[in-house]
């Protein structure tokens, strides 16, 4: 995992405690709670970082690891930073009353808000919009639910509307709440909002730069249901044929929800 995040966010070999201090003081439900014995409880007096920082180097030198790297990897506060992330590493009281640090990744568009959403879009005969896009972590096609990050100060609500706008081209009514979703509770501190909406008229996308979205799909419920089943779907692209993965969040959790609503419905 260490390995993995020092690939992701590489800007500093150093936590940097002060700063974190900081940040828990300004953001503290984001950051927190603190949690309490029967959880794994955050750790903030200085005397107590310093302990479980000692554990961890130890734990790691006894496993082999050299002892520069070992207390590289085993201080506490904000390890690295970009203009998307924080990546903190924690200093930890299990349950069992053992010492330890836990590494989470912050989005910083979500110290205020949501960091993004996602909205399951769909027209009048309950067909779903989806995106056909290329993702670069997986190396991979994919089909998955248009979403995206939410701009400074926009709400939610207004996040949805531009997203499926630009993703897909659609403009929708009025975007319904169906849950948050939590992309990775292992790593990633913060959930994402996902909206249902109809769809009133469809116009042109406006992709970011960075977005490989070759095109957008149609599917109803069930047939998306028979594609998780399948886990991928081919299709032909630019005269090639390409296998998408079927296998997103995202989208899974917005058809649960959507569905046992009754929003998928047909009239």
């Amino acid at each position: 995992m260490k390995l993995l995040l020092a690939c992701l966010l590489p800007l500093s070999l150093f936590a940097n405690l002060t700063d974190y201090h900081a940040l828990f003081d300004r953001f503290p439900t984001v950051l927190g709670p603190v949690g309490q014995s029967q959880e794994i409880e955050i750790l903030l007096e200085k005397e107590a970082i310093l302990e479980a920082e000692q554990v961890v180097e130890a734990r790691l030198i006894s496993q082999g690891t050299l002892p520069e790297v070992a207390k590289d990897w085993s201080r506490v506060g904000i390890v690295s930073e970009d203009q998307y992330f924080y990546w903190i590493r924690d200093a930890v009281r299990f349950p069992s009353g053992s010492l330890g640090t836990y590494d989470r990744i912050l989005w910083k568009s979500a110290l205020e808000n949501s960091p993004g959403v996602g909205v399951l879009a769909v027209f009048q005969d309950k067909k779903i919009i989806v995106n056909l896009c290329y993702r670069h972590a997986t190396r991979s096609w994919e089909i998955e639910l248009p979403r995206g990050m939410r701009e400074q100060g926009e709400s939610p609500e207004d996040a949805a509307r531009r997203e499926i706008e630009e993703e897909t081209g659609a403009k929708i009514r009025e975007p319904l709440y169906l849950g948050e979703m939590s992309p990775d509770a292992g790593i990633l501190s913060s959930s994402v909002p996902l909206f249902f909406a109809e769809v009133s008229h469809v116009g042109a996308t406006s992709h970011d730069f960075s977005e490989v979205i070759s095109g957008n799909l149609t599917f109803t419920c069930e047939e998306l249901k028979t594609l998780y089943q399948k886990g991928t779907l081919s299709i032909s692209y630019q005269g090639k044929l390409i296998t998408a993965h079927v296998r997103d969040a995202f989208l899974a959790y917005a058809l649960f929800q959507a569905e046992i609503r009754g929003y998928l419905q047909t009239p």
